[in-house]
């Protein structure tokens, strides 16, 4: 087994996360094959990956880094597949998560309503679908970092503003945006972001099955602890979630509505996706005992 790294060497950085997913899967017997920090173009792929050997029998491998360029993973993934590594997450099962508007068809009935514009004309309509106040995100990402206001639109106006804001950049939206029916979620405020949290989980999961689990947000309190039904129900719902996707490696983010019942936020890809409160050795040691199996 083989976890690709991105990590700055040597891996003594303990708040970042793929130091420290680096760091666990090292312990857990992972093979380290390092990738440059900052690999921004597919003709760094080659020389990046000329020391590989070749492998026999065929290799699993794991990616932990920075989000790629679609064409970025595509080269690596050729690359390592011509040595007979091969990552878990093929390119279009990458895609079919991280991008959120390939994999919310089979999860609309899970998820807020959404509609996915690519012009700011088009947002009055995707409005008038999914109602206000809503929430706006890129294809790929959002900008909670920026705040609330960043995100949630209560008129139109506000809307086509956010959505030309996400167009803009492209490492957010790929060229989408996503207009998404703002859920009720439980929410509580803290001193210290703008933005109200939620009680909101992040899950991963292998071939369907949870490899680990822990609290989304950076800020934890009493809300934070999950009763053993509470826990039981959540998980339901990210099973259920990847149970309708084709990626084998995939993230669930779990947030809990007023009423008590859960909801999808978001899905992603694992090998760039945030640990959140998910205990490192934890995952990777589940990942080895699965990948150990997993074909």
């Amino acid at each position: 087994m083989i976890v690709v790294s991105q990590a700055a060497l040597p891996l003594e950085n303990e708040s970042d996360d793929i130091a420290a997913s680096t760091r666990a899967a090292l312990a857990e017997g992972f093979e380290l094959l390092s990738l440059p920090v900052a690999l921004m173009a597919t003709e760094e792929v080659t020389p990046a990956l000329a020391g590989l050997a070749a492998r026999a029998p065929r290799t699993p491998a794991v990616w932990v880094g920075t989000i790629p360029e679609e064409a970025v993973y595509r080269a690596v993934y050729a690359q390592l597949r011509a040595k007979n590594v091969w990552l878990v997450n093929d390119p279009e099962a990458h895609l079919d998560v991280f991008e959120f508007d390939r994999a919310y068809p089979r999860l609309a009935d899970l998820t807020a309503r959404t509609v996915v514009i690519t012009a700011v004309e088009q947002v009055a309509a995707a409005v008038a679908e999914v109602g206000l106040p809503a929430f706006l995100k890129g294809a790929l990402l959002s900008r909670k970092h920026s705040g609330w206001a960043a995100c949630v639109a209560h008129d139109v106006a506000e809307a086509e503003a956010l959505a030309a804001a996400l167009l803009r950049r492209r490492y957010l939206s790929r060229g989408r945006v996503l207009v998404r029916e703002l859920l009720p979620l439980r929410r509580f405020e803290v001193p210290a972001s703008d933005f109200p949290i939620g009680r909101e989980y992040r899950v991963f999961l292998l071939g369907g099955e949870v490899l680990a689990h822990g609290y989304y947000w950076p800020y934890t309190g009493d809300w934070a602890h999950l009763s053993a039904d509470e826990e039981a129900a959540m998980l339901a719902v990210a099973r259920a979630a990847a149970s309708r996707l084709a990626t084998p490696l995939v993230s669930v983010d779990i947030g809990q509505l007023e009423r008590g019942d859960w909801a999808v936020i978001e899905v992603g890809d694992p090998q760039f996706s945030g640990l959140s409160f998910i205990p490192p050795r934890v995952l990777w040691a589940a990942l080895a005992r699965r990948l150990a199996a997993w074909r």
